[in-house]
């Protein structure tokens, strides 16, 4: 039998699915990429360990149409960067190296003491005394990793941070592309370490694990990891997560004989169309590796990965840590993982209705009051330039959406990853 990815390809008869239903799929992604509505698109859906479907449309550089997408492409995916560094966290907390209760400050000392905006009271105004937007007050308790973690540390942050600390928010995320009035793209004016630490010199903007926000968590936690282990985040990654799991293709940057296979990332101009924004001639993860511009939260691109590579990624926490017999993290471990951390706060960005979060991952809490088939407890998360995966236990699935824009989710047309996983599951028998 043919295989993706190592696994065993099946026509969906066997593992629960219609097949008339299951192809539906390629013509709805075909369809928005004749359309305009993206350059390509990459879907691949899994059931009882085999791929049911498997399928690319469009290119990797929308001026460049006769350049197509394969499995083997290089997408980067950002913050889809983040379920990987949730599970090579985990090996480590495995080791007992790290504990999800230790304070950050244990690694990084620059994080010790931290302040909180203190944002003032009407019944605290005296008069003749000026009102202080940025002042603060003293954090209820050390922000953990765990903290960290579940992205409820309150680490400062773009739109919640007073502007008097803008000048902190510039040096953290100067010259990766994320800020709005950014001109740089991958151009920061100092190191990867310079860009985490500036963090500390402003103050969170609420008390640690107060607040659900998407924000620079995992940056912080990226630079964490490089201390507890003493090594690099590629070679950390490469050691826990793709070797083991046989990611061969996967990395933070690529040689220059690898540019063939990474797609441009593209963005939406003011009339809504699809345009360049970096192709591979240009792009910092073509061979400057030593820049070492490496984040764990999806700056500068993230990882690399391929939708092969990705693929055993999902199989493996499907699996409960393990796949072809290498346990990477233990079953228990991940159901801790992939666990609602944040109780009846939601995640606000990037998914729908109730969801809450785990260690690095979105976690669906019920269908109630949603607008998309599923199951409670299936988890995932997605990426800036539209990458998007969910693993569903109940149903024993995973599904995997590529495609390559960056911004994609804040176009009104761009619903192509919910889209995919609607089809996915209305294809259940």
């Amino acid at each position: 039998m043919a295989n993706f990815a190592g696994l065993d390809i099946d026509d969906g008869v066997n593992v629960g699915f219609n097949p008339e239903r299951l192809s539906r799929i390629g013509p709805a992604m075909e369809q928005a990429v004749t359309s305009g509505h993206a350059p390509g698109a990459v879907t691949v859906l899994a059931r009882h360990g085999r791929v049911v479907h498997a399928h690319a449309t469009g290119s990797l550089d929308i001026e460049a149409q006769d350049n197509n997408l394969g499995m083997d492409t290089l997408f980067r995916m950002y913050s889809q960067s983040k379920p990987v560094t949730a599970a090579v966290a985990m090996t480590l907390f495995e080791e007992g190296i790290i504990f999800l209760d230790d304070p950050v400050s244990r690694w990084i000392p620059e994080f010790a003491n931290p302040r909180v905006v203190g944002y003032p009271q009407a019944t605290d105004r005296v008069k003749g005394t000026p009102i202080e937007l940025g002042g603060t007050v003293a954090a209820n308790r050390d922000v953990t990793i765990f903290d960290l973690m579940t992205m409820t540390s309150g680490m400062p942050f773009v739109g919640r941070t007073p502007s008097s600390y803008q000048q902190a928010i510039d040096a953290a995320m100067g010259g990766s592309g994320f800020l709005p009035w950014d001109e740089r793209v991958n151009d920061p004016a100092g190191t990867y370490e310079d860009m985490v630490l500036a963090l500390a010199m402003a103050p969170l903007h609420a008390q640690p694990g107060e607040v659900w926000n998407y924000g620079s968590d995992f940056d912080v936690l990226s630079l964490l990891l490089e201390r507890a282990s003493g090594k690099p985040l590629d070679e950390l990654f490469q050691e826990r997560i793709f070797d083991p799991l046989g990611m061969n293709d996967s990395c933070f940057y690529c040689g220059e004989e690898n540019a063939n296979r990474l797609v441009t990332d593209h963005m939406w101009d003011l009339e809504g169309n699809v345009i360049v924004r970096d192709p591979p001639a240009t792009a910092e993860k073509v061979g400057r590796g030593n820049r070492k511009l490496m984040s764990g939260n999806g700056l500068f691109g993230g990882i690399l990965s391929t939708p092969h590579d990705y693929a055993r990624f999902a199989q493996m926490l499907l699996n409960g840590g393990s796949l072809d017999g290498v346990q990477v993290l233990g079953r228990k471990t991940v159901d801790l993982m992939t666990a609602n951390h944040i109780g009846e706060r939601n995640v606000d960005i990037a998914v729908g209705p109730g969801y809450g979060f785990g260690l690095g991952y979105a976690v669906r809490k019920g269908i109630e009051g949603t607008f998309m088939p599923g199951s409670p407890g299936t988890f995932g998360w997605g990426g800036a330039a539209g990458t998007w995966f969910f693993v569903d236990p109940v149903e024993d699935m995973w599904g995997l959406f590529f495609t390559h824009v960056f911004g994609y989710q804040f176009s009104p047309e761009a619903d192509l990853m919910f889209r995919f996983e609607k089809l996915a599951y209305e294809a259940l028998t």
